[in-house]
């Protein structure tokens, strides 16, 4: 068993404040990065995401809400997967 197989199982045993503990460290570590986008990047980004906002706008709630729901769905799906295909590695 590798040290990262090792590690995903010690986390999937750790109780639940522990493990939000861990989550809360790990979100931290994330923040410190810091990304510098010029001014011209980020109006082509805007640029780039205008058509898809204007096209969210256009949603109704229910419509939202179905797709946050499917999206939801997909990483929950996901998840599962990873966690049967770590369960069958051992």
């Amino acid at each position: 068993m590798s040290d990262l197989d090792a590690l995903i199982k010690a986390v999937d045993a750790l109780p639940p404040e522990d493990f939000h503990k861990l989550l809360e460290h790990m979100k931290e570590r994330k923040l410190i990065k810091v990304w510098v986008v010029s001014p011209e990047n980020l109006a082509r980004l805007a640029e780039i995401v205008k058509p898809i906002q204007e096209d969210a706008a256009q949603y109704s709630e229910e419509e939202n809400n179905a797709v946050i729901d499917q999206a939801i769905a997909e990483v929950r799906r996901e998840r599962n997967a990873r966690r049967e295909s770590r369960n069958t590695d051992f």
